[in-house]
């Protein structure tokens, strides 16, 4: 097969939803042919190539100013390799943006959470969180779903207190601390020297938060593993509501309901223990 013969980037327009929807032709094609086959190889690198300028374009919101965008981008195109490698059409009902794109976005995430614990854990759970974590992918694309906080453990040879310990040490990669000064990081020049610990109201949820955390992490442990998991695949994981509900194999409407249960139900138990 000669790929000249496909559509080329700069044909088609870039912007808008469907703007690579010309290569969902190529992308079928591609998940069809058996892996070792030349012709295989050759249209693999063809869709890579005309899908870089995706990459390129939501690393830069990744990494504003250009800082640190050149990394961002190549974990980006990681997280696009490995969403062509598994494409599946009948699964990229919304075209091929729905597929690949939370790919290429949690590939980002994940290039950036690992170098910005900007809280202070220790380093064996830091270590096992990326295991975790990677073990999850593995484990993940295995099952068909999402797997369970005691099947990461299985696999891991630790307990699962310790794998739930691992998936608050990830959710630590989310904060900045209050001692850093809030022009620090975004690539401006803007040179506010304030504390972002002065900025925040003192009636902010996030910090309420923050101090029950041991309590927290209490009560998600009491949860039934369903309801665990969904928490787990929506806050840690950067799942969306309706990747979960594939994953499992329920409605987008019930992991709604769930998820706004179990959080009702987190919300009256720390309230009970204030």
């Amino acid at each position: 097969m000669r790929t000249s013969t496909l559509p080329a980037a700069a044909d088609t327009a870039r912007d808008g939803r469907h703007a690579y929807d010309h290569l969902t032709p190529a992308l079928e094609r591609l998940a069809a042919i058996p892996s070792g086959d030349a012709e295989r190889h050759e249209l693999r690198e063809h869709v890579i190539r005309e899908f870089r300028p995706l990459v390129r374009n939501l690393s830069r919101r990744f990494a504003p100013g250009g800082n640190g965008a050149e990394d961002v981008e190549q974990a980006g195109m990681l997280g696009l390799v490995k969403a062509v490698d598994r494409y599946d059409p009948a699964a990229a009902t919304g075209g091929p943006l729905g597929f690949l794109v939370p790919s290429i976005r949690g590939e980002m995430k994940r290039h950036l959470r690992d170098r910005s614990w900007s809280v202070r854990v220790p380093r064996d759970l830091k270590e096992l969180a990326i295991r975790v974590r990677n073990t999850a992918d593995t484990l993940g694309q295995q099952l068909g779903r999402a797997p369970r906080p005691s099947e990461l453990a299985r696999e891991l040879g630790v307990s699962t207190d310790e794998v739930i310990d691992a998936l608050g040490a990830l959710d630590s990669h989310h904060a900045r601390s209050l001692d850093a000064h809030a022009g620090a990081g975004d690539g401006s020049d803007s040179g506010d020297d304030t504390p972002l610990g002065e900025l925040i109201g003192t009636d902010d949820p996030g910090l309420e938060l923050a101090a029950h955390r041991a309590e927290l992490h209490t009560v998600i442990g009491e949860l039934p593993e369903r309801e665990r998991t969904i928490l787990t695949m929506r806050f840690f994981g950067d799942h969306t509501q309706s990747q979960i509900a594939t994953q499992l194999g329920i409605s987008q409407m019930h992991v709604s309901r769930l998820l706004s249960r179990t959080l009702r139900r987190l919300r009256e138990q720390l309230a009970e223990q204030d």
